[in-house]
This record gives structure tokens, C-alpha cells and sequence, in this order.
């Protein structure tokens, strides 16, 4: 009886624990480690591709400090969540059911994109650019590599820091109402996640195809982002790149 209370109890308040700062930190923490583990062995085979271009924007920004090392993305993004645990002074006491269902409930989340993604090749068929040439002739654990690092550092640089900047710039500064705020700054992210994408085909103009893909998706993950949280976010983008890299291994 008792357990089936907890059952229960936990599909009730699934969307917000999904939200707590110390279940995202659970969830995205192994992802961190693996991802940080394989670049340190791929990246001398393949430093013309690996790492994500997001990581290396988080250390180009702290370089200016004169701050280095390689893991210091990681560190940086598990720091932040840490920070966010204590400051929201909740428990550090987890249901470990949590970041299993996190995962489930990402797998789920990546298919409208990957449907997307198929309606936009057909209507408005995508040019390979150059870059993803060279991520194609990668095997597949340096394809899902990619994806571990793209989901963990763009959701952490346009997702998190970013829509959390402008939405404060907006609601808290300017006094604008919640929801316009979020939506602006939904919007802004996506346009700036879509422009740090390769736009151009092979010959080397602007391909509104391109464009039209990778504005939709940052869309969409803000989305979740606003109303799933950063862990889902997180899960739904890996899964979905992994989802691809799969696909494109056969």
C-alpha cells in the first residue's frame, strides 16, 4: 500500500521534481563525465571536428581571463548547477526514479524534431555544409560524442545563460510581463543558436533551408527549456543528435 502511495506520489509531482536543480544535476551530470572522458581520447584523432563549438566558446571566454584547461566546461557547467542546488536551499535528498524518467521522458520529447526535421528536408530539401561532411566520415561513438557536447554546452550557453540573461534584462529590468519576456527571449536565442550553425551550402551562400531547420529547433528546444526545464532540454537535444547519428551509421 505504502508503495504504491510513493508511485503515485511521484507521477503527481513528476514535472516539477523533473525541474529540481539537483535531479537535472543527476541527470546531466553522467552525460558531462562521458563526454569529457571521450574528447580526451578522440580529440587527438579528430581535432579538425571535435570538440563542440559551444565548448570551445566557453573556454575562449574564459581564456580572456587568462583561465584554462580542458575540462573546465564541465566544470563550469557543474559548478552552475551545484550553485543553483544550494542557493534554491531544497534538500539533497533525490528520487533516483527521477533522472530514469527524465531520460524516457527526453527520448519522447526528441521525435517532434526529428519529425520536423524530415517535413523540412522534404519541403525544402538540406544542403550538407562542409562541417557535417566531416562529421559524417566520423564513426559512430565520435558521432555521439557530437551529440553528447552539443546538447550539454549549446542548451548550457542558449538555453540557460542566454534566454536567463535576456529574460532578466526584460522582466526584472525593464519591467515587462513573464510571459513576454520568456517568449522574446525564446525567440532571440533561437536566432542566435541558428546563426552559430553552419547556414551556407557548398557554394558558400546562405541557404534559407538551413537556416529554416536550425531556427525551428532552437524554437523548439527553448520551448522546452521554458517549460520542462534545462535537464529536459538537455536530454531531448542528445537524444535527438544521437537519434541522427545513428540513423546515419547505416
Amino acid at each position: 500500500m505504502a508503495r504504491a502511495s510513493s508511485s503515485a506520489s511521484l507521477v503527481e509531482t513528476y514535472p516539477a521534481e523533473a525541474r529540481r536543480p539537483l535531479h537535472v544535476l543527476l541527470f546531466v551530470l553522467p552525460m558531462v563525465v562521458v563526454y569529457e572522458a571521450s574528447l580526451l581520447i578522440l580529440l587527438p584523432r579528430h581535432p579538425d571536428v571535435l570538440p563542440n563549438l559551444a565548448h570551445e566558446g566557453v573556454l575562449r571566454f574564459f581564456s580572456t581571463f587568462g583561465v584554462g584547461g580542458w575540462f573546465l566546461p564541465g566544470i563550469v557547467l557543474v559548478a552552475v548547477l551545484v550553485a543553483w542546488q544550494v542557493l534554491s536551499r531544497e534538500p539533497w535528498r533525490p528520487r533516483w526514479a527521477v533522472p530514469w524518467i527524465m531520460a524516457l521522458e527526453s527520448l519522447v520529447l526528441a521525435m517532434p524534431l526529428l519529425v520536423l526535421g524530415q517535413i523540412v528536408q522534404r519541403t525544402l530539401p538540406l544542403v550538407a555544409a562542409p562541417v557535417e561532411e566531416r562529421i559524417v566520415a566520423l564513426d559512430l561513438w565520435g558521432r555521439l560524442v557530437i551529440s553528447l557536447g552539443a546538447g550539454l554546452y549549446e542548451e548550457f550557453i542558449f538555453r540557460m545563460l542566454l534566454i536567463a540573461v535576456i529574460h532578466t534584462l526584460l522582466v526584472d529590468v525593464l519591467r515587462l510581463g513573464h510571459a513576454f519576456g520568456a517568449a522574446v527571449a525564446v525567440v532571440v536565442s533561437a536566432a542566435i543558436f541558428a546563426w552559430c550553425h553552419p547556414l551556407a551550402g557548398p557554394d558558400g551562400l546562405l541557404s534559407m533551408q538551413r537556416l529554416a531547420f536550425f531556427l525551428l529547433a532552437g524554437l523548439y528546444f527553448g520551448a522546452l527549456f521554458v517549460m520542462r526545464g534545462f535537464g529536459i532540454a538537455v536530454g531531448a537535444h542528445v537524444a535527438y543528435d544521437g537519434m541522427v547519428s545513428i540513423w546515419l551509421i547505416r
